[in-house]
């Protein structure tokens, strides 16, 4: 199949319009020759002529390439119109500043003199004006037929739309790889840090941006690290490249607009490890599991928790969720059963996070309490309370915001504080290190993650700062960029690379990289 000149040139010139890009069109235009001659509707188009939609018509036939004689009587036509209604300023505008007219007044030197003459009479009879063609409406009517059968109409963002099928054709070919950002015009994947080693992301990688009155309320990476999914206020649950930030409309149903969706603010989420299902917890205490290809429901639980849903994951062999809520209790649900199969109390306040050991052996739970208890899963007994910084708050104890497995440390965890201190925290209830913000950098952690070499964890501050900690030393790192303008709620980290995405009220998911 070839591929006219004309044709790349009219795409172009459609991205232009539809970009309100005008000065760039009409030069593009009048170099090429070439005219899009489309119209965003053509029934449209013909009613705000034959209704008199000056304003609209105008705009819309700028651009379109219509044969001058045609132009030249839909002008003339406007000019009349203005001066019955006395809007004599336009009228002497159109009639003295446009090109159509001007072309009137080197060819038609006479019936531009007409309406010169117009322009100075105190009252008009337009029939007379018209020379017997008809009324007012029938010469509206007899103009729009004509230009309507010089302009169509085309799909909206061709050129875009070409763009995207060519490059999932490309994949499906394995000309670009999948899951990696790819320089479209340079025809070349983006470097992204993917050595052995853990690196402080210092850059914007990408950015997910949600529309007016939704914003994200929690998110998660898929294992592979292809994707990051959002919950959303509304309750719509979305898959997001993680390397460029963009709708993955090669998942059918999200392309279709057949979204996952709970009937409250999405306020957890969490994939299982062979990445097929994801998990969503709400803030009505609900909490679903669905499939992450086809988009439909797994398993439901609509009697998970009394209240918001703060925390889920799945269990290392996917046939458990487990939960965490502001009720203040933990449990376990059978996937395939659905039911209920422990319950974990003991917390005195809203649970903030949950998850299982690595050999599933046992639970460890936050809470705001200020507390992070370790249980034994089979028989829900709690073995540790273990009150971080008890030793130097006294009583004034801050609630815990989460708690996170340490990759290569099976034993020991990542414990971040409502303070300035986040601590490591082994399955036996010891506290085996803290590391502390630089004094005056940081009031309060509000998130935390860990690389996933186990050899970095990442906090953020009410500052919005991103703080980075050796976990051998327990240094801090002296970069602390900002990595969002609004207070950050929450965070979650690459499964494989030093890519690092977050999320506040802002409307926005910042995704940094090394």
């Amino acid at each position: 199949m070839d591929i006219e000149s004309a044709t790349v040139v009219r795409l172009v010139e459609q991205f232009l319009k539809e970009h309100n890009l005008q000065k760039t069109l009409e030069t593009l235009q009048k170099e090429t020759g070439i005219s899009i001659n489309t119209v965003d509707n053509v029934d449209t188009f013909k009613s705000d002529i034959i209704k008199g939609k000056w304003e609209a018509v105008l705009a819309s036939v700028e651009q379109a390439g219509i044969a001058q004689g045609k132009l030249v009587d839909l002008y003339e036509h406007i000019i009349i119109e203005l001066v019955e209604l006395r809007d004599m300023g336009p009228a002497r505008a159109l009639l003295r500043q446009t090109e159509p007219m001007e072309i009137m007044r080197t060819s038609q030197p006479d019936r531009y003199l007409k309406l010169e003459q117009l322009l100075s009479r105190t009252s008009l009879d337009l029939n007379d004006t018209f020379g017997g063609k008809g009324t007012k409406e029938s010469r509206r009517l007899e103009i729009a037929n004509s230009l309507v059968s010089e302009v169509s109409t085309a799909p909206p963002s061709r050129l875009l739309t070409l763009l995207g099928h060519s490059i999932q054709w490309q994949k499906q070919q394995g000309v670009i790889p999948d899951g990696v950002p790819y320089d479209l015009f340079y025809g070349r994947t983006l470097e992204v840090v993917s050595s052995g080693e853990d690196k402080p992301p210092t850059k914007l990688l990408a950015t997910i941006k949600f529309p007016k009155n939704e914003h994200p309320g929690s998110l998660a990476f898929s294992p592979n690290g292809e994707y990051i999914a959002t919950g959303s206020i509304g309750g719509f649950i979305e898959f997001w490249s993680a390397m460029t930030g963009k709708i993955a409309d090669e998942l059918d149903f999200q392309a279709k607009g057949s979204l996952m969706m709970m009937e409250d603010t999405v306020t957890s989420l969490a994939f299982s490890h062979s990445g097929d299902l994801v998990c969503a917890g709400a803030g009505d205490g609900k909490v679903k599991a669905w499939k992450v290809k086809s988009g439909s429901i797994a398993k439901r639980f609509p009697s998970a928790h009394s209240q918001r849903v703060s925390s889920v994951a799945f269990s290392r062999d996917d046939t458990q969720i487990l939960s965490g809520s502001a009720d203040g209790i933990i449990r376990i649900h059978g996937l395939k059963s659905g039911n209920m199969l422990r319950e974990f109390r003991g917390h005195t306040a809203a649970i903030t996070s949950a998850v299982f050991t690595e050999d599933m052996s046992r639970v460890v739970s936050t809470s705001d309490d200020g507390s992070l208890r370790i249980w034994e899963s089979g028989s829900a007994e709690c073995l540790f309370t273990v009150l971080p910084g008890s030793d130097k708050l006294g009583l004034s104890m801050p609630g815990i915001l989460s708690a996170h497995a340490i990759p290569g440390r099976p034993t020991e965890f990542i414990v971040c504080t409502k303070s300035p201190t986040i601590y490591i925290v082994g399955i036996d209830g010891q506290v085996k290190r803290s590391f502390a913000a630089k004094q005056g950098t940081c009031n309060e952690f509000l998130a935390a993650a860990v690389l996933p070499r186990g050899k970095l964890v990442l906090a953020v501050s009410d500052t919005s700062a991103l703080h980075c900690f050796d976990v051998e030393t327990g240094l801090p790192l002296d970069n602390t960029p900002k990595v969002a303008d609004a207070e950050i709620f929450g965070m979650a980290c690459h499964p494989s690379l030093s890519i690092v995405a977050f999320f506040s009220n802002d409307r926005r998911v910042p995704i940094w990289a090394s």
